[in-house]
This record gives structure tokens, sequence and C-alpha cells, in this order.
């Protein structure tokens, strides 16, 4: 590589052939000429490979080890091989609006005491509405907002707990510094690893969110976080992080215990929820049964609880269906 690039920028993807050159695009649009581009390709079955591989430099194609080894994996190789002294993240089918990068690196660079900068996020449906357009709305209802508008600000690991949606992945820019602290995501997590990441990262140093959309979560039926899982991987995140941690932040502003409850009770509902439209009435049922367990005001479980059993008298358990343990994280701006 002729010069030390300033900023790494690491695309998981798998089966991304019809999104990844918009992200890729998006990225080069950025501007500057101390890019470095990281596609890890996750054992991809389509054209995605050769689709990244018609790019020149500074886009560069690796590989997981094992096919399908998940997005965890992806990003570690893409940490590996980074040479940036910033690192930042884009999912394969995401995109970013114009303007973002500039503006995490300059935040950065005006914050010495900050490792990670990230920005609001916005939902986007293509096929109701184009990129210019998203770009435009966005304008729009952010035309109030300054660059140096930040929410949430400094040490946010109380409010991570509560809400996983403060730091979306395709947003973060961060420092090589506080990668070097944290180390790697956790692969043994097939979703929920980036929201753990970003826990950790809350505990080593303060981030600021800049209060504009400045990148589109791109809505269609392959999202990963729609499909219902027999493992409730962000509860688990949860609860280990306060095992470990317990609810107060390094600056000692502590997270709400009957929050903290309700948030369970959110979580368990949410994947009995999806499992009740799925077709998994007796799944969906424990899960709402944990739900009211935890927080007994939550009318719609009560609701939908009941609804399950009465489906369950009906509908057989699908074969090699294994116990749940609980629900997963959706994206929000």
């Amino acid at each position: 590589m002729a010069s030390t690039p300033s900023v790494s920028v690491i695309i998981p993807a798998l089966n991304c052939a019809p999104f990844i050159s918009a992200a890729i695009e998006s990225v080069l649009k950025q501007g500057g000429d101390q890019l470095e581009v990281l596609v890890i390709d996750d054992g991809s079955t389509d054209e995605t490979a050769n689709i990244v591989r018609s790019y020149p430099s500074p886009v560069h194609l690796l590989r997981t080890q094992t096919p399908r080894s998940g997005a965890a994996a992806a990003r570690n190789v893409g940490l590996r091989h980074a040479h940036g002294r910033l690192i930042a993240f884009l999912d394969g089918d995401d995109v970013w609006l114009p303007g973002k990068l500039a503006l995490q690196t300059s935040t950065l660079e005006n914050h010495p005491d900050v490792a990670l900068v990230c920005t609001r996020g916005g939902r986007w449906e293509p096929d109701n509405e184009s990129y210019e357009q998203a770009h435009q709305r966005f304008i729009t209802a952010d035309a109030t907002s300054e660059p140096t508008d930040f929410y949430p600000a400094g040490w946010i690991y109380h409010m991570l707990l509560l809400r996983p949606a403060w730091v979306w992945t395709s947003t973060v820019v961060m420092r090589r510094e506080l990668v070097e602290k944290v180390g790697e995501f956790d692969e043994s997590l097939r979703l929920g690893q980036d929201y753990e990441y970003w826990l950790r990262c809350s505990r080593e140093t303060q981030i600021l969110r800049v209060a504009k959309v400045l990148a589109l979560y791109r809505q269609h039926a392959n999202n990963s976080t729609n499909k219902p899982r027999n493992r409730n991987f962000e509860l688990e995140v949860v609860q280990r992080a306060l095992d470990r941690w317990g609810r107060h932040g390094p600056d000692g502003q502590a997270a709400d215990k009957k929050q903290i409850k309700k948030r369970f009770a959110r979580m368990h509902f949410r994947m009995g929820y999806q499992h009740f439209w799925a077709g998994d009435p007796r799944i969906a049922a424990k899960e709402f049964y944990h739900s009211i367990r935890t927080n007994p005001r939550a009318w719609r479980a009560w609701a939908y609880a009941s609804a399950s059993a009465v489906r369950g008298l009906f509908v057989p358990t699908p074969r090699n269906q294994k116990p749940p343990s609980g629900g997963e994280r959706r994206h929000g701006e």
C-alpha cells in the first residue's frame, strides 16, 4: 500500500449482490484520497465477490476462513487487515449519506478525549423511495440540527443498557486505539455481537452521536433481524453486561432498575411476537409468559399469551424446534 490510509471501512457481506455496489459507492463518494475499503465475503453464493473484484484499489476483497461464519467473524477479518488510524463500519446492504465521514473525522479531531463517534440512522424502503428521495427527506427533517449537536453524548453505558439503537454499527467511526483496548467482536454471538461490542466500548470511552441521519438502513425481506431465532442474543448480551459491570457506567450514572425490568419484558415479548407470527405458538407462549412474569402490566403480552395458548392447541410444534431462550435486536434511529 502506497501510503497509510486515514480511514479503513469494514464491510461484511453475505449474498449482497443486489446491494453491495451501492454500499461501496456510498463510501467512495465520501471523497478523500486516504480511504481503505475492505469488503469481507462470508461465503456468498451469488455475484457478491465478482462485483467487489471489479473495483480497483482502494476497494479490497477479503474472505472469512469458514463460509457463513457470521458478521462478527467477518468484521474481525477486517480489523486484522485494517491499516487506518480510524476504523469505520458499514453493512453490505446499507449506505452512507454524503458528508458522513468528513463530519465524523472532524468531530474526532475536535474531541481528542472521545474515541467513538456515531450518527443517527434512517430506515429506507428502496421499493417505495429512491436513494435521492430518502436523502432529501432526511435533509429536510434535520434542517434544524447542527453538525455539533450530539445526543447522547459522554459516558453512555447506562443508556445503551436500555436502548441498543443509540449506537448503530453502520454509522460508527472509531479510533484504532480503542479497537486495541476492547479487542475483537464476539464470534459466539450470531446476532447482537455488535451491540455487545459497543457496550464494551462504552466502558472505555465517551461516545458522541451526531444528531443527523447520515446512513440508511435498507429494509428488505432478507434482513437478518427479521427472522425468528431460538436463542435470545440481545437478552444474553444485556445480562452479561449486568453481570460483569452492573447498572453503573464509568462516570457513576446508572440505568434505572425498573426500566431494566421493562427492557427484559420487551425482549421476551419481541421474541414471542416473532415466533407467534412465524407459526410457532408454543415457543411464543413461553416467551410471553416470561414477559408477563418480568412485567405483570405488559398487557399486550397477556393478550398474545392467550392467543398463543389457543393456537398451540391446533398448530403442531415444528420439527427439530429447539427450546427458546429469547429475542433479538431491532435497528432504530
